[in-house]
């Protein structure tokens, strides 16, 4: 496995875990959603700009473009009230979804021009990741509860669908 391979490896099994802990919070009468919030997408970002310097020398700029929109979407928490109103965390996420997706799609386009059959699971990703966003979005209106049991599993699904790319580029390797 190839270092980059492992590092996207490592860094997805982060994020399956800490969707997989989120997911278990309001077991423990973890209620606030934008404490919640903004931890997950703090520890998102870290962990892409983490991996970003491990594979600096591959020139794959996509852990720092993700950091970036986690920092926007960091910003808006602190000017958009999410406790009082559900609809301005569905914003947030829609918002930091959109940037993800593009980011994403950046992604593809890059095995596209490689000539990689990559970018067809990439577009499938793409495709799962953009409904799972719209559809946690649209069901944020519930409990603070329910709002942690949504984010919980579009953040372990996401993190499930980031472990595909490198487990399938090893499986590609290793033929």
């Amino acid at each position: 496995m190839n270092r980059r391979t492992l590092v996207e490896f490592i860094t997805a099994w982060f994020l399956v875990l800490a969707g997989g802990i989120m997911t278990i919070l309001p077991i423990f009468n973890v209620n606030n959603v934008k404490a919640v919030f903004i931890v997950i997408i703090a520890i998102y970002g870290i962990i892409h700009l983490i991996k970003n310097f491990f594979i600096l020398a591959a020139k794959d700029y996509s852990g720092f473009s993700t950091s970036l929109s986690c920092i926007v979407a960091l910003v808006l928490m602190l000017f958009l009230d999410v406790n009082d109103s559900p609809w301005n965390l569905a914003l947030i996420l829609f918002i930091w979804v959109i940037l993800i997706s593009l980011i994403k799609l950046k992604e593809s386009d890059y095995y596209h021009d490689r000539k990689s059959k990559l970018w067809e699971l990439n577009i499938v990703n793409l495709i799962i990741f953009i409904l799972t966003g719209v559809l946690a979005s649209i069901n944020l209106y519930y409990t603070g509860d329910i709002q942690i049991l949504v984010l919980g599993f579009f953040f372990l699904i996401n993190g499930i669908l980031e472990l595909m790319d490198p487990l399938v580029g090893y499986i590609m390797e290793k033929k």
